[in-house]
């Protein structure tokens, strides 16, 4: 099967200045599906066993629910036979509205969601448990598995969720919560994505108006086309490893663990359609100058029913005592360095905030405004802005904009279109 996976990287600088004490260097590598065949298909990806775990209690009246109705129905339409879904709804009780069932007949799937209407409270953590019995059903290692849970507002039992969130994980199967409006717990939502692992996640719709997209997201990063993904950066004598850092699909500190002396490892139990990029900084030590390579990328991974295949790429760059050639930087390197830190700057500031270290806090907050107008990123700058001078004002800050630094704020570096590897 030729080209079933894309690995790339390079270095934020291809020419590196002479100097006597050691430098920073940047290693961004990138992993995404190849094309399979002669016509240039999409590698197979693996079937999928959902459950997708709904809130309809009374909040989610309107434009919300017939917003959900849609998305639902939309998602449905995309799945191929061999998928499985279910669908259970919940208020103060829950019901199976689809045991899990393969997506043969998705019109009758579609007209069952048709009928899902809103009214009464919010008790999440049996439908929880329901979504989970309806996964174990087909849960095999040959699938792609998860439980994704939407809701606008508070639940009861919050222990009782964590404790089902816990049962998901032991089953092996990730979490996907997905919050609608501001009334809902982000805190909540993102320790039950957590619980889950490496592919746990937590997203934000402001509006009924991201329902649409958001699920695009998350069938995007369903779509699992290689399994068992081992990554590995080994550094030549004297190159250290201070941080690392996954930027794509979110943006995560993942630092602890994955530096061992001079090789870098972590991995991922699936690599959706979507891929996975990670960014090292390194500290190199004084080198004449020369070409020199400073570290070599593997990854190791398994396509559906076929046996593990394994990729290299050496990550070289030049020392140099011309200053003009030492000045210039890959953009597309730097912009994800960028995001990197304005990501750090928002989080860092939540934790001031919560300290009661204002000026600290608003002072990161504006260093992230700055920083994402620059990368184009004007709704998150906005926002940004905004909760600085709430906090100015001796406001606080605010649930929606709090909301959308945890779990918007991760989520800037995407793979493919205009930022594709030079």
């Amino acid at each position: 099967m030729a080209n079933t996976m894309e690995f790339s990287g390079l270095f934020n600088k291809a020419y590196l200045p002479y100097m006597a004490q050691p430098q920073l260097l940047y290693a961004y590598f990138e992993a995404r599906p190849g094309s399979s065949g002669t016509r240039g298909t999409s590698t197979a990806r693996l079937p999928l066993n959902f459950s997708l775990v709904l809130d309809r209690s009374g909040s989610m009246s309107g434009p919300k629910i017939k917003q959900l109705r849609q998305a639902v129905q939309t998602l449905i339409g995309r799945l191929e036979p061999t998928d499985t879904v279910a669908v259970i709804a919940f208020n103060v009780h829950s019901d199976v509205l689809i045991p899990a069932t393969t997506a043969g007949n998705r019109a009758a799937l579609s007209d069952r969601i048709s009928r899902l209407e809103a009214g009464g409270g919010t008790k999440m953590a049996p439908a929880m448990r329901a979504g989970l019995a309806e996964i174990a059903k087909a849960l095999t290692p040959a699938v792609a598995s998860r439980l994704i849970v939407l809701t606008d507002g508070q639940t009861t039992g919050e222990d009782d969720c964590r404790a089902e969130a816990d049962r998901v994980a032991a089953a092996g199967v990730p979490l996907i919560a997905l919050g609608l409006g501001s009334d809902w717990n982000e805190d909540l939502l993102l320790d039950l994505a957590q619980r889950t692992g490496e592919l746990g996640d937590a997203f934000l719709m402001k509006g009924p108006e991201d329902v649409g997209p958001i699920f695009d997201q998350v069938f995007t990063q369903m779509k699992v086309v290689a399994q068992d993904v081992t990554f590995r950066l080994l550094l030549v004598q004297g190159v250290e490893a201070r941080r690392v850092w996954q930027v794509t699909p979110l943006i995560k500190d993942i630092t602890f663990g994955a530096v061992r002396g001079r090789t870098v490892t972590f991995g991922l139990p699936e690599l959706a359609e979507s891929g996975v990029a990670f960014l090292v900084e390194l500290l190199i030590p004084p080198r004449n100058p020369g070409q020199y390579r400073f570290a070599q990328a593997q990854a190791t991974y398994h396509l559906p029913g076929q046996p593990a295949e394994e990729a290299r790429v050496d990550l070289t760059a030049e020392v140099t005592t011309d200053p003009n050639l030492a000045r210039g930087v890959n953009g597309r390197v730097m912009n994800i360095v960028e995001k990197v830190t304005a990501f750090k700057l928002q989080t860092q500031a939540l934790d001031d905030a919560a300290r009661q270290d204002i000026a600290n806090a608003t002072r990161k907050l504006r260093a992230a405004h700055t920083m994402l107008l620059e990368q184009g990123e004007v709704e998150l700058a906005q926002n940004a802005l905004a909760e600085a001078e709430r906090l100015e004002s001796g406001q606080g800050l605010s649930s929606e904009g709090r909301k959308t630094i945890k779990l918007s704020s991760s989520k800037t570096v995407r793979l493919g279109g205009t930022n594709e590897m030079p």
